[in-house]
């Protein structure tokens, strides 16, 4: 049985497989939405300070009475204060407080904290006073988050091959809810990293999952009518990624009225848990079924299908070609002839500046898609953090709508190239310019757009640029490198 003939009668993308690509919206979405849950739940205070001798043991106010924030720190008239770092506190033997300008100190790790208000009443780094000696495990979170991505796309491409797509998919996105609802019931910073992990390996596999089946589902021959150069498997590899995007809109949404960070986190997780009842109205991939010789099965997939799109399939069309088994016959003792290519072949003489070439790309890309993506509450795009937060992933959608229109015209290279070069003089001249301005703000975006654009053809360059029996190998290779 081969699909690609089933579908010169089914059709490419007809009703039945439109149903199903916007059915794999969802976990879609719910990738998109599990990339930035951390960056409200761990977000960081702006503003604090330390107690010092002044304060005694009761409670106390970020600004003391009395006193101007200038009095205390010595850089709360620069753009971005260092609150760790204040002038030396000195009580007065009248009870009232002096701070020396010629001297200073720095809170420590294990001091306590206080807190004005900001975005969030509680994160888990103000929960557990994540800054100063102690900013680094909020570093740790995202560490974590990066290892469950490189594991995620390795063990569920693995167990989808195994197991299905279906029910893969549906595993995945369990583990994605699972491991942030198990987030919420830890006690600390360090046990609340850990189940990241389970998390973002399951919006890995979610995303990866959802990517595979939209294409598995429909043909690589006919084109948009609209747009007779673009064929669908190149559009729905690219409008995959709109879902995703509209995801990582979800959490700024969320924290609009949940603040804090565990009802915020309880909250988002259900979101990501419903998306998993996409399973009871997928039925499994037809060419997986046909691949691991589970006719009947894909039989009846198709039969469905046909239905749907309103077509009567000929009863030869399950049937084996004649002339298409002699010609694979044929293939086949040509390929006996041929070299078999393993992993070490990336590094050939004639393979290793291609090789060496990606190893520095893909961590480039991935550094500036997520250094963006998470990041922007830090180069405040906007004075209202939630706005940032969605105009940096509402900028990913133009990307996605325009590179499948030129992708095809240009060609891989050329795009590869001004994919990545145009994100890095955005990023270049913001570093001269004032966070919050304007111009700051449209520079930063068209990083990101670029950044969106350069992940997708980084990912069809790469698999492109090696041979069928290593491409899966030299992709997931370059990925891992990547994390």
């Amino acid at each position: 049985m081969d699909y690609d003939r089933i579908l010169t009668q089914l059709g490419e993308f007809g009703p039945w497989q439109q149903r199903l690509a916007l059915l794999l919206w969802l976990p879609a979405i719910g990738a998109g939405i599990n990339v930035l849950i951390a960056a409200f739940a761990v977000m960081p205070p702006p503003e604090f300070r330390c107690r010092n001798e002044c304060d005694g043991n009761g409670a106390f106010s970020f600004q003391p009475e009395g006193f101007e924030l200038w009095d205390i720190f010595p850089s709360a008239n620069d753009s971005e204060p260092d609150y760790c770092k204040f002038y030396r506190p000195v009580l007065q033997a009248d009870g009232s407080c002096n701070y020396l300008k010629n001297e200073t100190m720095k809170c420590k790790s294990g001091d306590e904290f206080v807190y004005p208000e900001f975005d969030m009443d509680v994160t888990v780094a103000s929960a557990n006073d994540l800054i100063c000696g102690d900013y680094y495990w909020t570093i740790i979170v995202d560490e974590f988050f990066m290892i469950g991505l490189m594991a995620g796309s390795f063990i569920f491409g693995v167990m989808s091959d195994k197991v299905g797509r279906r029910h893969t998919l549906v595993t995945a996105v369990v583990c994605c809810a699972v491991g942030n609802l198990i987030g919420c019931a830890m006690p600390n910073h360090w046990s609340y990293a850990i189940p990241r992990i389970l998390a973002s390996a399951g919006g890995e596999g979610a995303f990866v999952l959802a990517f595979t089946m939209s294409l598995e589902y429909s043909g690589v021959v006919e084109k948009v009518p609209i747009f007779p150069w673009v064929t669908w498997s190149t559009l729905l590899s690219n409008y995959i990624g709109i879902p995703f995007a509209i995801g990582e809109m979800i959490p700024s949404l969320f924290a609009l009225g949940l603040k804090d960070w565990k009802e915020f986190s309880a909250g988002v997780s259900s979101v990501i848990a419903l998306t998993s009842l996409v399973w009871f109205f997928l039925p499994e991939s037809p060419r997986w079924l046909i691949a691991n010789g589970k006719i009947e099965s894909a039989r009846e997939v198709i039969d469905k299908a046909a239905k749907v799109n309103k077509v009567k399939l000929t009863p030869d069309i399950f049937e084996a070609d004649l002339e298409e088994n002699q010609s694979k016959e044929d293939t086949a003792s040509v390929a006996e002839e041929m070299p078999v290519y393993g992993l070490m072949d990336m590094f050939r003489k004639s393979q290793i500046m291609i090789t060496g070439a990606l190893f520095v790309c893909w961590p480039v890309v991935t550094l500036l898609y997520y250094g963006l993506s998470l990041s922007a509450d830090k180069i405040k795009l906007t004075p209202n953090v939630y706005l940032s937060y969605v105009l940096v992933a509402l900028i990913e959608i133009p990307a996605y709508i325009i590179l499948p229109l030129v992708i095809d015209v240009w060609g891989r290279k050329p795009l590869f190239f001004i994919t990545q070069f145009v994100p890095g003089i955005c990023c270049i001249c913001c570093s001269f310019l004032t966070p919050g301005t304007a111009f700051f703000a449209v520079l930063a975006l068209g990083a990101k757009l670029g950044a969106a654009a350069a992940f997708n053809v980084t990912f069809m360059y790469t698999a492109q640029l090696y041979p069928t029996s290593i491409r899966n190998s030299a992709v997931g290779t370059c990925s891992t490198v990547a994390r």
